[in-house]
């Protein structure tokens, strides 16, 4: 008898490892072109790059929560990390200090939330469903279109790793880990803002659906984040050109999103030759129509779904441009076919329902072979040779800009500057002389030697959080009329420092994130121990 149930118990095992060497296999030959060296163009290639690169840059320097862009605004600097998705960075700048460059670095990140997404899919699915299910249903997810214009088109990073953690945050509800299920509520905050936004709502409900005592896991996330949307929120005020998308040139027609294509152009008018793919892809389609037939009175999470799928497909149609009008929210959006993400998620939990439910074996192996077929196409993707960092790093077309769409983000009190700055410091009123003492990414100091009262520019976008000491002591900064930092000396030697802190907000939602990452860690090492004890030394 002991035997039977041991067998059983190791065709179980093989199974399973079966289940999950398939749908690794499938995810590396989808994104094999990610661990090919070289440059892979995309629309936000570039932007990634050098991105990478400053916040690396600020991370040497000390800075735990990178907020400024040292390098950007032609050197002037800009608060680009204060307003923009964080995790990419942290993880693009990692490799890169392991010896990849920047190009590597890009791809092998993109890699890590594509590989990250696929196998948690999995594991959500195969608890729900069992292993053949979630199989399928993970394999043909894996190959959903618009996963390849993400990744391969739009060079969207953020957006990859973001869908990724969705999956985590998916697979952690329905194991009941609220620990895990923390953690990655705020790497989807921290991958990527407005990913959060569209998925949120349906965690929200899953969560709710499933264990109600998870969604205070899900309140935590979002607190253990706050050091990085608070200040986001509250100092809008203090930058310009934070949205400068116009939502209603982003509307694909229905004919784009139900009849497959490719093109690897932009989104919007005058882009129709060679126009990004819109597409829900055929076999996602399928099961998108059948589902609500086969799964609305047998599944329990099947409305939600098929209901956000539902949803998703209205507000990327321009019928819904009234309601995109009516709520501001919306807007925040910007471009309407990116709740394509939707069909990301709900596409492999609908088929592996549908499996789970009806026993087609043959029907299923068919749409996993035409999924993969169809989409194959799409995963070989144009490569430049490769460039070492010093291509990109001295070029100024990649890094004097802001990082942005246009160069149109910049702070309040200065715009896009086209011109680097002569030096870093100088006399702007007054005669006197400037010797350098130190020119780092945020802390510049010069000695100052005057026959009478100076002022003194700091050659940095003025922005709260630099500050200025004359021999040691605080002064006001304060933004000329260039919107750079100027202070006045008084007559004599003085020695001028200028460097970027935290404000008092940033302080205090920084000890905030720390404390309640301390607390989770804590609380979930004390937890594991006292359930291990009482396993093994039961009262």
């Amino acid at each position: 008898m002991e035997e039977c149930i041991y067998m059983k118990i190791g065709l179980k095992n093989h199974k399973e490892l079966l289940g999950i060497a398939i749908v690794v296999l499938a995810a590396f030959v989808a994104a094999r072109y990610l661990f090919v060296p070289g440059f892979l163009p995309t629309h936000d290639g570039e932007y990634h790059l050098i991105r990478f690169y400053e916040f690396g840059r600020m991370l040497a320097e000390g800075h735990l929560f990178p907020r400024w862009a040292p390098g950007l605004n032609s050197g002037y600097g800009v608060p680009l990390f204060t307003f923009f998705y964080p995790l990419p960075n942290y993880i693009g700048s990692f490799f890169h200090f392991l010896g990849w460059n920047l190009a590597d670095s890009f791809r092998l990140t993109l890699a890590v939330g594509y590989s990250i997404a696929v196998v948690a899919s999995y594991f959500w699915l195969k608890r729900l469903f069992g292993v053949l299910p979630a199989v399928a249903g993970s394999v043909v997810g894996a190959f959903t279109p618009y996963w390849f214009v993400d990744i391969f088109v739009r060079g969207s990073v953020g957006e990859v790793l973001a869908l990724g953690f969705v999956f985590v945050a998916l697979s952690s509800i329905a194991h009941e880990k609220k620990t895990l299920l923390t953690l990655a509520i705020a790497a989807i905050i921290l991958s990527h803002n407005i990913i959060a936004m569209i998925f949120f709502p349906i965690l929200f409900f899953y969560a709710w659906m499933t264990d109600k005592s998870m969604l205070r896991s899900m309140i935590v996330g979002i607190i253990l984040t706050s050091y990085f949307w608070v200040p986001a929120l509250f100092e809008r005020q203090y930058v310009v050109g934070l949205n400068t998308v116009n939502f209603r040139d982003h509307f694909p027609e229905l004919v784009q999103i139900l009849i497959p294509s490719w093109g690897t152009g932009f989104s919007g008018p005058g882009f129709a030759l060679d126009e990004m793919s819109y597409q829900i892809g055929l076999v996602p389609l399928i099961i998108l129509l059948i589902s609500p037939i086969m799964l609305v009175w047998k599944q329990k999470f099947a409305p939600l779904f098929i209901g956000a799928v539902g949803v998703s497909l209205f507000l990327m149609l321009e019928v819904s441009i009234p309601l995109w009008e009516r709520i501001p929210l919306l807007q925040n959006l910007q471009y309407p076919w990116r709740l394509l993400s939707v069909v990301i998620v709900a596409t492999p939990f609908l088929f592996a329902a549908i499996l789970s439910k009806f026993r087609w074996p043959v029907v299923s192996l068919v749409l996993v072979g035409v999924a993969v077929m169809l989409s194959f196409f799409y995963t070989k993707p144009v490569f430049y040779e490769s460039r070492s960092d010093a291509y990109y790093l001295s070029r100024r077309e990649f890094t004097d800009g802001t990082s942005s769409l246009g160069n149109g983000f910049s702070t309040l009190w200065m715009a896009w500057q086209p011109d680097r700055p002569v030096s870093r410091m100088e006399v702007a009123n007054g005669e006197g002389a400037i010797t350098m003492r130190q020119d780092d990414a945020t802390t510049f100091m010069g000695d100052v030697v005057s026959s009478g009262e100076v002022t003194v520019r700091t050659n940095v976008a003025f922005y709260p959080g630099w500050r200025v000491a004359v021999d040691g002591k605080g002064a006001p900064a304060k933004p000329d009329a260039r919107g750079t930092i100027s202070v006045d000396i008084p007559k004599g030697t003085h020695r001028v420092k200028a460097y970027f802190s935290e404000t008092p907000l940033r302080i205090v939602v920084d000890l905030v994130s720390l404390g309640c990452l301390f607390w989770l860690l804590s609380s979930t090492i004390l937890t594991y121990t006292y359930e291990n004890r009482n396993r093994y030394h039961p009262s």
